[in-house]
């Protein structure tokens, strides 16, 4: 979303939302945005989808017990059994709205909420909104987030206008497909400044941030799904072609065994005719009259290079018996991955969700000497969709766990602001990313073992491990951590 748009979109929603209690707060099944059902004499929904294209916008609370997020058939993306209610949505059922605004950044907003707890005890959250290039949401405590402003301070993004001056614009949505076909939808104060394949102007920029969502929310998010449903089985699939071609080549190479093996004796018998540094030998057939051209390594002695041609011969006679049968095994495979690959080009929502769940299973228990080493050294879990968890058990084995054994797409957790385990999520090889509870269940862990761990909630922040590095001459355990984003849960384990 444009810097200019979001701000014009905060701008019209805040007041409508400030002072409105969560009545209740779901996941959509389809697209993975936050519904928030607001109070009201006509209750209304505040959507926030942080997922691309990332929007929020405010529309009439469906009509029944439930959202209608909640009553979706099917969704696009594996659920990990998250069946259950998720930390996100627990911490803010029954919270107050106390404000929305723009975030620290173009791309971000905020919104803060209080809930009154027991013994007159006021507790107060920040839920910072990312929706640019790596969208997501993360629940703190206000004031906690890292690089966000204090409560009484003006947001300092890369807006270019006059603090308190606000832009002005027409809301309009635009959408374009790239060279890949892939589809690209944006709001935007003003006509579109790049070229686009179409374009829609609003009279608000609440109606068009619910257009945005409602038409090409779904659309992308399906086809995001799409793009990394089909990623490995298109790499099956030249694989499989890749080592057809070789096997093709091996079946017309293993004709040629006689030939290799009469080159190979019309170089012993024919030696003294072969030069120094010949690199092919022009030899007189057996009949006296041919004349049989044989590729030589000028390396190698005559002997040695007749020696390489029987080998050959050898080679190509194994080849008649079984490359035909590697053959007639590759070909149906190749086949079975092309027809896979068409399934998923045309699968709809409800396709792609069974072929997600087909093609995407929980990882297994590593049972390599590696991962053995690994679960003696560090203490081991398993959370929501089978993801492994690693933590370890002494400063040198955070050392260890982060800088040698997590790899760069792992993800790493840790208690903020006090002094505990290093713990990996491991993703690697898997070729998906964990469900938002596998997430919330690997910072709990991070939280009990930690110096917080008797804390009722502990604020933990995660990010990729290759955003986290030793500084030199640091001691172990010591890390410096970027791009982190921060969850609020509670300390416990899986089992608990």
């Amino acid at each position: 979303m444009h810097s200019a748009a979001l701000e014009l979109l905060i701008a019209e929603l805040a007041p409508k939302v400030a002072g409105a209690r969560v009545v209740d707060a779901r996941e959509d099944g389809s697209t993975g945005a936050l519904v928030l059902t607001l109070s009201g004499r006509e209750p209304r929904a505040l959507t926030i989808s942080a997922g691309p294209p990332g929007v929020i916008f405010l529309a009439p609370a469906p009509e029944g017990p439930e959202p209608a997020a909640a009553r979706k058939p099917s969704a696009p993306r594996s659920s990990g059994g998250r069946g259950r209610e998720g930390a996100l949505e627990r911490e803010l059922k029954g919270a107050t709205v106390e404000e929305l605004r723009v975030g620290a950044h173009a791309s971000a907003a905020e919104m803060l909420f209080s809930r009154s707890e027991d013994i007159g005890r006021t507790t107060r959250r920040t839920l910072a909104i990312e929706l640019g290039r790596s969208p997501g949401l993360a629940l703190s405590e206000t004031g906690s987030a890292p690089g966000r402003p204090a409560r009484d301070e003006a947001p300092t993004g890369d807006r270019k206008h006059a603090p308190g001056a606000m832009p002005a614009g027409v809301p309009t949505v635009h959408w374009r497909r790239d060279p890949d076909g892939r589809l690209h939808a944006r709001l935007s104060a003003g006509a579109p400044t790049a070229p686009c394949d179409g374009s829609r102007e609003f009279a608000t920029f609440n109606d068009a941030a619910a257009h945005l969502y409602s038409e090409f929310a779904l659309p992308v998010a399906l086809e995001r799904l799409r793009q990394r449903l089909s990623k490995p089985v298109r790499a099956e699939l030249a694989r499989k072609l890749h080592a057809i071609e070789k096997v093709e080549a091996e079946i017309a190479d293993s004709a040629r065994a006689p030939e290799y093996c009469r080159q190979g004796q019309l170089l012993l018998s024919r030696k003294e005719t072969i030069r120094k540094g010949d690199t092919v030998a022009r030899l007189l057939d057996y009949d006296g009259t041919t004349v049989v051209e044989v590729e030589i390594n000028p390396a190698l002695t005559p002997a040695q290079n007749a020696e390489t041609l029987f080998r050959r011969a050898k080679r190509a006679e194994r080849r008649k018996t079984k490359a035909p049968a590697r053959l007639a095994q590759l070909k149906p495979e190749a086949a079975k991955a092309k027809a896979l690959l068409d399934e998923i080009g045309q699968a709809d929502e409800r396709k792609l969700a069974a072929l997600e769940s087909r093609l995407s299973p929980a990882p297994r228990a590593a049972t390599t000497k590696k991962a053995e080493s690994e679960r003696a050294r560090f203490r081991t879990y398993t959370v929501t969709g089978g993801w492994q968890v690693l933590v370890g058990k002494s400063n040198r084995d955070n050392d260890v766990l982060t800088h040698k054994v997590a790899r760069p797409e792992d993800l790493w957790f840790h208690a903020r602001q006090a002094a505990g385990s290093h713990v990996i999520l491991k993703k690697t090889g898997t070729g998906r990313e964990p469900e938002q509870a596998a997430i919330l269940e690997a910072a709990a862990i991070a939280a009990h073992h930690s110096k917080a761990g008797k804390s009722r909630r502990v604020a933990v922040c995660y990010t990729e491990a290759k955003h986290v590095r030793k500084p030199r001459g640091g001691a172990p355990g010591l890390a410096i951590v970027t791009r982190e984003k921060v969850v609020m849960v509670e300390p416990k384990l899986p089992e608990e």
